[in-house]
């Protein structure tokens, strides 16, 4: 995702130069943070000027069937080690569902690094394989007598939040005893193949297409197979329903996107946390360029950084891209930074709490978003809910379905090829500036990104889409039932057990392999995030 100079396009900074009013004063006084209240619809209270109210759904599948049910959430974590979509997701259903009454088990890999009170109550640990490409990830694997157990696994349905092999204990106690499946996909397959090859071994064509081969369509193949067993499957986004369409998925695909948690992002703003990242390092205030994220290459973060070195600090030299994260590239970025000459300006602020991300989103001008490889990007979500002025690229998955041009934000053609991303890389820094020139627009835009977030993304409207998507497995299991469905017993449950478990089995273990093949520099990174419960 890197950009280069090219010859034969001649860009210059003249050029991108040329395409920008000269309207932006860093000398005037800005009010940030009214500006900030004024974006999200919020009056200098702290209260929302529209409250948009709807009435929880969840409690209705407890009417419908009776009593409270027993949900089983397999997850591919059971504390959260790193700001992840996936796992927000997933303690958003946990909560909302108990507040509901239902009975909710968190199934995930046991977690050598959890603490008293990372995970919850009752949660089901397998045991698991540490993955070294990535710290924080464990591997789920069926190596103890009591996972084999399938009498103790009482269920009404198994929502899969995994995209690991670990659907396979879901579809297995389907095959079993009839219990009803929801897979979920939130990862776009094809780039996560892309980041475990070293970055030397990933720019030579004849091994980068070698192993796309040897993985894409094995993988695609396998995770086809499962979702087709399901009851059905949950993705992010219209382009990855798409995705799966392409590649023979037949059962029911819903598209639900994530939520986010108005406890966090709709309290009062806080101090500005610019002003001492700026001190710090002794920089006067200017135009704000923020980038939130896990620091791994599939997010192409260091586009981000060349785009700000090349096509923004050129003709703002008086901005500064704040990178709030880590990951295994953290290091690489920094180093990318200084090669740039660009270190002073790039500011890496490490992991920094969830509750506090309301505040970087309040006060930055404009949020940067760089990843093709999102099926939907949760802090996408969050800076629009926020009413962060936004540019990122289009992807056809995560960020085209939320950022809608000249509407909400700006969203542009990233470019193929060497001189397309070239290209795309100007596009990408003209929107920046035009947005950190131009105070109105900003406003203009950040007011209808809140507006739109609050509309189609408040807990109570994905609760109730998650809903409907609940009772339709609840029905296909019912159905089942009706249809004279046997629970296996004896030799028939054994074959299906040895069915399932031998390939989840190989498949953690090749895993867990191919994680040395790009190890990255720390075990840990540690987590300032909240807990699933």
């Amino acid at each position: 995702m890197a950009s280069h100079s090219s010859p034969a396009l001649r860009v210059e900074f003249g050029q991108v130069n040329e395409l920008h009013p000269s309207t932006h004063n860093s000398k005037a006084p800005v009010d940030r943070k009214g500006d900030a209240l004024a974006r999200r619809g919020i009056d200098a209270q702290g209260k929302l000027l529209e409250v948009i109210s709807e009435i929880p759904a969840f409690a209705e599948l407890a009417a419908r069937a009776g009593r409270p049910l027993k949900i089983a959430i397999l997850s591919d974590f059971t504390r959260i080690p790193y700001a992840n979509g996936a796992v927000f997701q997933t303690r958003f259903l946990y909560r909302a569902l108990r507040r509901c009454g239902h009975q909710v088990t968190l199934v995930g890999p046991k977690d050598p690094n959890s603490a008293p009170g990372d995970v919850p109550e009752g949660t089901i640990e397998i045991p698991s394989l540490p993955l070294a490409a990535y710290p924080g990830v464990q591997l789920p694997i069926p190596s103890e007598a009591w996972v084999y157990d399938a009498d103790r696994f009482d269920f009404d349905l198994i929502f899969a939040q995994t995209t690991s092999p670990l659907v396979q204990f879901g579809l297995w106690l389907k095959q079993l005893r009839g219990t009803p499946v929801i897979c979920v996909n939130t990862t776009h397959l094809t780039m996560a193949y892309e980041v475990l090859l070293p970055e030397a071994l990933a720019a030579v064509p004849v091994v980068h297409k070698a192993v796309l081969g040897a993985l894409a369509k094995p993988f695609e193949i396998s995770y086809s197979a499962w979702y087709n067993a399901s009851d059905g499957l949950v993705v992010l986004s219209e382009g990855l329903r798409q995705y799966w369409v392409d590649r023979g998925v037949t059962c029911p695909i819903h598209v639900v996107p994530r939520t986010v948690t108005p406890e966090n992002f709709d309290r009062p703003i806080g101090d500005d946390p610019f002003v001492a990242l700026l001190r710090e390092r002794g920089l006067a205030d200017g135009p704000r360029l923020l980038c939130a994220g896990r620091h791994t290459r599939e997010k192409s973060q260091d586009r981000l950084i060349r785009i700000f070195a090349k096509h923004v600090l050129p003709v703002e030299p008086d901005a500064v891209l704040a990178m709030v994260g880590i990951g295994p590239d953290t290091e690489r970025y920094k180093a990318i930074a200084s090669e740039l000459g660009v270190a002073d300006r790039v500011l890496f602020t490490g992991e920094r709490p969830f509750t506090e991300m309301l505040d970087f989103y309040a006060y930055a001008d404009v949020f940067v978003h760089g990843s093709l490889s999102e099926t939907y990007g949760n802090v996408l979500g969050e800076a629009l809910w926020c009413g962060c002025p936004t540019v990122a690229f289009v992807d056809g998955m995560g960020a085209s379905s939320q950022v809608t041009h000249e509407e909400n934000g700006f969203i542009v053609d990233p470019g193929k090829g060497l001189d397309g991303q070239i290209l795309g890389d100007i596009r990408f820094g003209t929107s920046v500036v035009k947005l950190l020139r131009d105070a109105d627009l900003r406003a203009k835009l950040g007011r209808a990104a809140s507006k739109r977030a609050r509309a189609r993304h408040t807990p109570a409207a994905i609760e109730r889409r998650m809903a409907e998507v609940f009772q339709s497995a609840l029905d296909a299991g019912n159905a089942r039932k009706k249809g004279g469905f046997v629970e296996l017993r004896g030799l028939a449950r054994a074959a299906a057990t040895a069915k399932s478990f031998v390939p989840w089995t190989a498949s953690m273990v090749g895993l867990y392999l191919s994680g040395f093949l790009r190890p990255a520099g720390r075990k840990d990174w540690g987590s300032s995030q909240p807990t699933i419960g």
